[in-house]
């Protein structure tokens, strides 16, 4: 089976490996939603005048580290992966071996997800993409990461973006209920965004989502 690719930046055309499986499960961003989360990344930075090279990047459950891959290419100044998986953690580190401003945790996202270094930033993106069973059995997880992460994000001043990839269908009226949030739906994938931008100020209807 081939690689993923990389599909912008520095790095455009790289492949990447397949990373081991986990309990059978093989589960891979697809490039439609890839573009589409790239794109809502490079909207914001260009609301705020900001670039990649200001931003930290975070890849919380980071499986192949494709995502981290796309950050780290388009010059991101640090990325940090989050995997807590031993085969993959494996891959990660290989892959990313010898690079300074990459930075990898063979930990638990939902419990160290804010023991980092600042790195001088001017803002930050989040990216969450956690096994789909921690949406639907661990819901209270995954709320109190997101809520402690857009707290952090909020009283940091800095400008922020917080993108969750969601299965389709996925219910929202637990998890976002205290957040401001848009839906964004790709196919059988939906993103989750949440940001500072003043037209995001408002929490979509929970019916229109549940």
């Amino acid at each position: 089976m081939k690689g993923l690719r990389v599909s912008l930046g520095k790095w455009k055309g790289k492949e990447l490996p397949i990373p081991p499986e986990i309990q059978g499960h093989q589960n891979f961003t697809n490039s439609l939603v890839k573009k589409a989360i790239f794109s809502l990344i490079e909207s914001k930075l260009m609301l705020y005048d900001l670039s990649y090279s200001d931003i930290l990047f975070f890849d919380f459950f980071s499986g192949s580290g494709q995502i981290a891959a796309e950050a780290y290419s388009l010059d991101a100044k640090y990325v940090y992966l989050y995997e807590l998986n031993q085969d993959r953690f494996s891959a990660l580190l290989k892959l990313f071996r010898g690079i300074p401003n990459i930075q990898l945790f063979r930990k638990d996202a939902t419990k160290h997800f804010l023991k980092w270094e600042k790195k001088e930033e001017l803002g930050y993106v989040f990216y969450l993409d956690p096994p789909y069973t921690y949406w639907s059995e661990t819901p209270l997880r995954m709320k109190e990461m997101l809520e402690s992460l857009h707290r952090f994000a909020v009283d940091s001043k800095l400008p922020f973006l917080i993108l969750s990839q969601i299965p389709e269908h996925q219910k929202l009226d637990l998890i976002w209920r205290e957040i401001p949030f848009k839906l964004r739906e790709y196919g059988s994938h939906s993103i989750v965004e949440v940001s500072n931008d003043p037209s995001d100020s408002h929490v979509l209807e929970l019916e229109k989502n549940a």
